[in-house]
């Protein structure tokens, strides 16, 4: 299969996919929102307007459940029925779901790949990519995703030139114990021993520089893999290596914050 007819067939998938996979999420939401309703509703501080005018207060498990089943019974209607204005609804919904769980007195990057995808999906309809070039608005997809980490990449080495050009002292990612301390800083946070192990890992200081860069280099470019099939292939191991790394890495620290609330 060539590239056009391929990307064009993998993403006519991942349609269905993201709605099958969609419904999983809303049940994933609805456990984080039962453990985090039971923290004092005092700490409860909606970061955006239009978070304080939807939700002035933490939300009622009816309400929020009502949420998650009208979003779901939308996912499975699209399953079915490609429709522009239930795409567009399930991305406001969507949106609307994370409000209480990541944006509870700042703006946190949890769910953000959910939302991206669902937004740049509101108008890509499978039954209409039957032309030749439709592969190009694919791409635009694929593009809309990765953006979000060559921003990240690309602000990495803009904090970088910034510290080092102005000299302000500050760490920076190209420093041999940059990586070692911002594992320690997250292990700190969380009020956990660092595990022995997890230290001898960075005895080696060289050799956390040069993958820290090349990583900061990867991220940035990742939005050329929405325009090369090998490259948005080497993107992806790279990402899921990346957030499976953080995820071990972070383990520790989500079972002890289970633990916790």
């Amino acid at each position: 299969m060539k590239y056009k007819e391929l990307t064009v067939f993998n993403y006519k998938i991942a349609y269905y996919a993201m709605r099958t996979f969609g419904l999983y999420w809303l049940l994933m939401q609805y456990l984080t929102f039962r453990r985090i309703s039971k923290w004092p509703q005092e700490i409860y501080e909606p970061f955006l307007v239009i978070q304080r005018f939807i939700f002035p207060v933490y939300p009622s498990e009816f309400l929020y459940g009502s949420i998650l089943l009208i979003c779901a019974l939308l996912l499975i209607i699209t399953l079915f029925k490609q429709n522009y204005i239930l795409n567009f609804l399930i991305f406001v919904l969507i949106a609307i779901i994370n409000f209480p769980i990541s944006l509870n007195f700042s703006v946190g990057h949890h769910n953000h790949l959910i939302i991206i995808g669902y937004f740049m999906a509101i108008f890509l309809l499978p039954k209409n990519l039957i032309k030749e070039n439709d592969y190009k608005w694919v791409q635009y997809f694929y593009l809309g995703i990765l953006a979000t980490y060559s921003m990240a990449g690309i602000s990495k080495f803009l904090g970088i030139a910034k510290n080092v050009i102005k000299q302000t002292g500050k760490i920076t990612w190209l420093d041999k114990n940059a990586a070692k301390i911002n594992t320690l800083d997250n292990y700190w946070i969380a009020d956990i021993k660092v595990p022995d192990w997890v230290l001898s890992l960075y005895a080696y200081e060289n050799f956390w520089v040069i993958t820290t860069v090349f990583g900061i280099v990867v991220q940035a470019s990742s939005f050329l893999g929405a325009f090369n099939r090998k490259y948005l292939t080497f993107i992806m191991i790279f990402l899921y290596i990346f957030h499976c790394t953080r995820i071990f890495s972070y383990w520790r620290i989500f079972r002890m914050l289970k633990i916790l609330c």
